[in-house]
């Protein structure tokens, strides 16, 4: 056991300083002046754009809770995969091209800016209260990402868990300190390619070792898991496929995923991301559910349905597969992370600090600045996921997504499709997709009448809307 364990932290160190060496790249490229050190100069190409967009969108989930739900449900379990490509999709059709543009157009350097310019809203209200949801949420979501970061070193016994949730912190606090967002973006990069790699090959052997598709349909039938409607039981899940549906309407509402459509180079390039995030988004979801539906067949004792990943790998790989594993599971987390860490921090300096004090402050300072944020979130989000209070990783999941997904989703379609959208129907957006979501979460709705986002969503993008016209429509601040 030790050998092996040896064998997979050796992997796993050479993939740490892997993202250490790019984000010192990063530094000597993009961190001479404020704009490029928070949006890489807006020069990132078509892959850079489509993959570091879609691995930040995916955080261990992805590796770790969709193939668990391909475990526990079987063939229903593509519903999820469907809901997230529906997703990208949304995205690929109506977001990613158009928000280039205009946010090219209004000079836009995140997604506060392009709301705000959109609406010509002088009185900063709504760059106040998209970064308070932004910051609040984010930093939240960080946390639950170290939180996972313990979880996985220890489940694969090369740490402890508060080992764990450190080594996370302070790898990826350093490489985002160091080149910001375009070390972001670039390990981003490495990290979805790394995810690719795994749920592309892992179900091709998978599928070998369990001796063919009949095969598998034969042992998912004999458990009442080879329906795609039914559960165990019979019963029809319209609940189930309902919720998983609307998972795909968090997608363009998700502040650091659409900032990689607003930095990219342009709009040719966007038109090519566009295509190469659906590529990988089939390849990883579907990927991953299979993975979890074949691992039910060869693995069916497990105690944990999202240790099937691991368990897979342990049981029929090599040692150092089982490193490159553990590094695809923590790019999950990662590629998150990072992306959350350095929006929230660009949130905090750039809408509070730069935008609203209108100091006039030199690029050095706003660059020393904006790391120096980073580091106390980091920090603070590290000592949040050192307590080891699992609920706050169970709230953040639950709340999190819904609520920035509600907020900010609706605005974004409004503000590229309707004219007459003005700063009132963005207040009304923002408001409703925020309280909404976390109302009705409490209140337990969710798992008594609709998954909260579907709700949330259509209600603020319709309050939007009535909003902008009761008040007059858009007219010039």
């Amino acid at each position: 056991m030790a050998s092996v364990n040896i064998s997979i932290i050796i992997t796993f160190i050479l993939y740490l300083v892997a993202l250490l060496f790019i984000g010192y790249l990063a530094k000597k490229k993009f961190s001479k002046n404020y704009e490029d050190f928070v949006s890489g100069g807006k020069s990132f190409g078509a892959w850079v754009t489509a993959i570091s967009s879609s691995a930040s969108a995916e955080s261990a989930w992805v590796m770790l809770g969709l193939s668990g739900l391909g475990y526990s449900k079987g063939l229903s379990a593509y519903w999820a995969s469907i809901g997230c490509i529906i997703g990208y999709l949304i995205n690929a059709i109506f977001v990613m091209v158009p928000l280039n543009r205009k946010s090219r157009e209004l000079k836009s350097i995140n997604l506060e800016d392009f709301i705000e310019d959109s609406v010509n809203d002088k009185s900063h209200v709504l760059r106040i209260i998209s970064a308070i949801i932004i910051v609040i949420f984010m930093t939240s979501y960080v946390v639950a990402q170290f939180t996972g970061s313990g979880k996985t070193l220890e489940g694969m016994g090369v740490a402890s868990y508060k080992m764990g949730v450190i080594i996370g912190g302070l790898i990826i606090g350093a490489y985002v300190v160091m080149g910001g967002y375009a070390s972001v973006s670039w390990t981003d990069l490495l990290q979805g390619l790394l995810m690719v790699f795994v749920m592309l090959i892992f179900p091709i052997y998978g599928i070998i070792k369990a001796h063919g598709p009949a095969n598998i349909l034969n042992e998912l039938s004999k458990i009442g898991l080879a329906s795609f409607t039914k559960d165990a039981t019979g019963s029809f899940m319209f609940g189930f496929i309902l919720m998983n549906l609307g998972i795909a309407l968090g997608y363009p509402g998700m502040p650091h995923v659409v900032m990689r459509y607003i930095t990219a180079r342009d709009e040719s390039e966007t038109k090519k991301a566009a295509i190469i995030s659906i590529i990988w988004g089939i390849i990883v979801f579907f990927g991953s559910t299979t993975l979890g539906i074949l691992g039910r067949v060869l693995l069916p004792q497990l105690s944990d349905p999202e240790h099937v990943l691991p368990a897979f790998t342990m049981a029929f790989l090599h040692p150092v597969i089982a490193g490159i594993v553990l590094a695809a599971i923590t790019a999950a987390i990662m590629s998150t992370a990072d992306s959350q860490l350095m929006y929230a921090a660009t949130a905090f300096i750039h809408d509070f600090y730069k935008k609203i004090s209108k100091k006039d402050v030199k690029e050095r300072e706003l660059v020393t600045t904006t790391r120096l944020i980073i580091v106390g979130l980091t920090l603070l989000a590290m000592i949040f996921a050192l307590t080891n209070i699992r609920t706050i990783y169970s709230y953040v999941l639950n709340f999190a997504w819904s609520a920035m997904g509600a907020s900010f989703g609706p605005i974004i379609f409004l503000a590229l499709y309707y004219k007459n959208f003005n700063k009132w129907g963005a207040l009304a957006s923002l408001i409703t997709g925020s309280v909404f979501t976390v109302v009705w979460s409490m209140l337990g709705l969710s798992e008594k009448i609709i998954y909260v986002l579907i709700p949330a969503f259509f209600l603020s993008l319709f309050l939007g809307y009535i909003f902008s016209i009761i008040t007059g429509g858009r007219k010039e601040q």
